[in-house]
């Protein structure tokens, strides 16, 4: 079935949580193209550089402040949505600091937007996890695997998947919890590995890196949106409270990018490794195992590495 068939399928209206962000924004824009019944919801729409930049229309928008349970009510009795992607996170990047909010923004207004929303009943709700909760156990675990979280960040994430967990066993309400791996493509943070990368192969150079033997499962953008639209549009009672994670399954060491980024953009400057801080939560065999995700639903991710670091570079330049 092609991803359109499977949006719609989907069951509205449809809401999307953290629109603002960088998946979030990537999934409003597929939806929209095929949906009239979506809207993104955001702290700050008027503010975001990349719902401006996506030229998201703001009749498709709305202002809300998920650790706000009162406007938070509103905003859901006022759309009433049937399939929820809630996108929403604190503290994903090095500069995101405050620990009380980590917890509120991606535990506690958890709680509170499931227990709103199965007042009024729905369809599907999948929420954003992340490879950061398998923590010291990243080198390619099932999504059973023991989880042992190494920064608030990870544990706050992790707690989420334990509440998605109550919610679809014990609740048995149709909720999901997927595990998105290294997202990368239009729209990511500019100082992040991916970005960084792209501006400076734009001036045949090569940014600093961190320890080669550090590896990553990139996913590009468009295959994570097309997972969690999947994920949504099949979602099983047998799957209610489940995890899934969206990976590719392939490791790839920051020495393996470097030398790719050199021949995909004709770049002579050898890569300097270590020139760079490891961050405090990184670790050397981070990949992932997708087959989970493939026997429920089919999903595999269909972009290779060079697909999409040359979609990237093409997509800087027009920007």
């Amino acid at each position: 079935m092609t991803l359109a068939r499977h949006i719609v399928r989907l069951r509205g209206p449809i809401a999307v949580f953290g629109a603002g962000g960088f998946i979030g924004v990537n999934l409003l824009q597929t939806l929209l193209q095929h949906r009239s019944d979506v809207v993104g919801y955001s702290q700050a729409p008027a503010r975001s550089w990349r719902l401006r930049q996506a030229k998201v229309p703001t009749t498709r928008l709305a202002k809300v402040d998920l650790l706000r349970p009162a406007q938070l009510a509103r905003t859901l009795a006022r759309h009433r949505p049937q399939t929820v992607f809630n996108l929403a996170a604190y503290g994903a990047y090095a500069k995101q600091k405050d620990i009380a909010k980590i917890h509120a923004t991606n535990f506690l207004s958890t709680v509170s937007c499931l227990e709103l929303l199965k007042r009024r009943g729905f369809a599907a709700y999948l929420h954003a996890g992340s490879q950061s909760e398998y923590g010291l156990n990243a080198a390619g675990p099932r999504e059973d695997a023991e989880l042992v979280p190494n920064s608030h960040y990870a544990v706050s994430k992790t707690a989420a998947y334990y509440l998605m967990k109550y919610y679809g066993k014990v609740e048995r309400l149709p909720v999901a919890h997927v595990r998105l791996y290294s997202v990368y493509g239009p729209w990511e943070e500019p100082d992040r590995l991916i970005p960084t990368l792209i501006r400076a192969a734009q001036q045949r150079k090569l940014p600093q890196f961190v320890a080669a033997d550090i590896s990553r499962d990139f996913v590009y953008v468009d295959d994570a949106v097309a997972a969690l639209i999947v994920v949504a549009a099949t979602l099983q009672r047998k799957n209610y409270g489940e995890a899934f994670n969206i990976a590719t399954g392939t490791k790839t060491t920051m020495r393996e990018l470097a030398s790719l980024t050199k021949e995909l953009f004709s770049i002579r400057q050898e890569p300097a490794f270590g020139t760079m801080r490891n961050r405090g939560w990184d670790v050397r065999d981070w990949y992932g195992n997708p087959a989970k995700l493939q026997r429920a639903t089919g999903w595999k991710a269909a972009t290779t590495l060079s697909q999409g670091l040359r979609r990237c570079y093409d997509h800087a330049g027009r920007a």
